[in-house]
């Protein structure tokens, strides 16, 4: 049997609920988070408590888990996540929306998203535990940090560089061969036109 764990059960963890759904590779689907009492449900997933959860859970079968907190102003809290359940000894899969279009000459690390008519082209690479929000469009020969997040609609024209922990708001535009920095913010609707430094923020 396929059991995943879905760690987080705020609104992003809503939206990976859905494709996981649509994907239907798991016989069994449960979410860890503090913040949700035991035994309720979201969307029809059980929540089975907190994280303390996990190693019980490891040890139950649960090889597969895959971060569903949000990114926004969060990026660290991911990967606190992440390197908790990694040491327990899971494993994370790359859950791509049947409705993206995600190219064969792509490469893609592990833990990553890939929304809803999200587009990652030929010769992009995506760094682990990404997130590629819907309807996002990652161009030709894009490279996206690690922990980085796309929002939603969001266009990088080819060749873009995306650096480590950062955020392309919803709508934004990066125009070809811009690097944007690590741990930096690109304001939502925002057009940038030219290289953006480590720890900035661009509106």
């Amino acid at each position: 049997m396929k059991k995943l764990v879905l760690i987080g059960g705020g609104g992003h963890c809503k939206s990976v609920i859905d494709t996981v759904k649509r994907l239907n590779l798991y016989d069994e689907v449960v979410i860890t988070d503090s913040g949700l009492p035991a035994d309720s449900e979201l969307l029809g997933i059980r929540v089975m408590g907190g994280d303390e959860m996990l190693d019980e859970l490891k040890k139950t079968g649960f090889h597969e888990a895959f971060i569903t907190v949000g990114s926004i102003g969060n990026m660290e809290a991911r990967q606190a996540l992440y390197h908790k359940a990694s040491e327990l000894g899971f494993v994370f899969p790359n859950i791509i929306d049947p409705s993206a279009y995600v190219s064969e000459y792509a490469a893609l690390e592990k833990g990553i998203f890939v929304g809803k008519a999200a587009v990652v082209n030929a010769g992009a690479h995506i760094g682990e535990m990404a997130i590629i929000n819907t309807g996002a469009i990652v161009e030709h020969e894009s490279v996206i940090g690690k922990y980085s997040h796309i929002a939603v609609g969001a266009v990088l024209c080819g060749g873009v560089l995306i650096g480590n922990y950062s955020l392309v708001g919803a709508g934004a535009t990066i125009i070809q061969g811009v690097n944007v920095g690590s741990h930096s913010l690109v304001g939502a609707g925002s057009t940038v036109l030219c290289d953006v430094g480590n720890d900035q923020v661009v509106k």
